[in-house]
């Protein structure tokens, strides 16, 4: 349930005012661990790939998901989870659900180097081309 007020703030479809502030509020509250280990879940982001996307070892993310749930993570791990959080639910928009952006964020990409979007979403730059993949995808233009 948490996983759903996170998600909502994060994907708002009005960037601006409401939709700005409820993701600057998520960020700066932090994202709890409960919340996160959702994200990963519903996304079947493997642990090795989050905890490099949150930016911890497998075994500090492991610790923590096995703690109390509503541990907040540290603000550089949230907003990392919520800036990754936005990319996979730009993909899920793009291939109109979660089953085809999982399949598409888990295979290798030409326009990425032969590597898999899942693969790039550990800096900030990786998501920023991933996320520029999608927009070609979504308006038609070679990716």
């Amino acid at each position: 349930m948490a996983g759903r007020a996170l998600q909502a703030a994060t994907t708002d479809p009005d960037p601006t005012q409401i939709g700005l502030k409820a993701r600057v509020s998520a960020a700066r509250r932090g994202v709890t661990v409960a919340e996160a280990a959702e994200t990963m879940e519903s996304w079947s982001v493997p642990v090795t790939r989050f905890a490099a996307i949150l930016g911890c070892s497998e075994r500090t993310w492991l610790r923590a998901r096995g703690g109390p749930p509503e541990v907040v993570l540290p603000a550089a791990a949230s907003d990392r989870l919520l800036r990754t959080l936005r990319v996979l639910t730009h993909a899920g928009a793009v291939f109109d659900g979660k089953a085809d952006a999982r399949a598409w964020m888990s295979s290798p990409n030409a326009a990425l180097g032969g590597e898999s979007p899942l693969a790039l979403l550990d800096t900030d730059e990786g998501v920023r081309l991933v996320d520029e993949v999608l927009t070609r995808l979504e308006f038609g233009v070679y990716a």
